[in-house]
């Protein structure tokens, strides 16, 4: 196989799992506090022994699990256990008896023990580590994450950063998981958290530069296409004078 039509095979490839995190980033515009994904390209010398040639390839290779954090849209919902993130930070959740992940979904409820939780029933942690449990689905939460119920503080609602956000790898649900080693190291709490009660940050996603992005994908992988097809042609026509002479 010619060198070029191996440059035009990684492109296509690339250009596939690029289509991916394009899919998912559409599918999740709606979804509450979604951080879109993006694919790096780097280009790659192959080296040429590992593909039985004596000439260096010039391959095209996607990385994907890219997330940008940047601020999604805060839209005001009116109901009082609901929190929106202006700024960095995460809130803390519990996923299991002893894990525990991080997600800027603030669409939180009370369950049937008064617990706060997230939309998939994790309970959201308080300072301290505990789980927050209410006896009031109206409490008063304040800018800095202080829960009050009849004027009285009940507890806090802190938020944690990542000044390395590579760490946090997506689970699903709006989860972010860090491993422990790097959340014991590396979690910082947000000195000056800004929650906004009663709202909802949506999605970072916007639709009409993911499909643009989506259409251009389209085109290099259809290119890519085209020129495997001409090196198929290219080859078909060399063996056919081979044999004529």
């Amino acid at each position: 196989m010619s060198s070029g039509k191996y440059s035009a095979l990684s492109g296509a490839l690339s250009r596939m799992q690029q289509m991916n995190t394009l899919s998912d980033n559409l599918a999740n515009s709606m979804t509450v506090g979604f951080k879109k994904g993006h694919m790096a390209f780097e280009a790659r010398l192959a080296e040429a022994r590992n593909l039985g040639s004596s000439a260096a390839l010039s391959l095209t290779r996607g990385r994907e699990g890219f997330i940008d954090h940047t601020q999604g849209q805060v839209v005001r919902t009116g109901v009082a256990t609901n929190l929106a993130i202006q700024g960095q930070g995460f809130f803390k959740v519990q996923d299991g008896a002893e894990t525990v992940s991080y997600t800027r979904q603030g669409n939180f409820q009370l369950d049937g023990e008064g617990f706060l939780v997230n939309s998939v029933g994790l309970r959201v942690l308080g300072e301290g580590g505990g789980p927050i449990q209410l006896d009031n689905a109206d409490p008063l939460i304040d800018e800095s994450g202080n829960l009050s119920v009849d004027g009285e503080v009940v507890g806090r609602i802190p938020l944690y950063r990542f000044d390395d956000t590579t760490v946090m790898q997506r689970r699903g649900n709006g989860l972010f998981a860090v491993a422990e080693e790097d959340r014991a190291a590396l979690e910082r709490p947000v000195e000056n958290p800004r929650l906004v009660q009663g709202s909802i940050e949506h999605s970072n996603v916007n639709t009409l530069q993911e499909m643009s992005k989506m259409i251009e994908a389209m085109r290099a992988f259809e290119a890519c296409q085209k020129m495997l097809k001409n090196y198929d042609s290219l080859a078909e026509n060399a063996i056919q004078m081979g044999r004529l002479t």
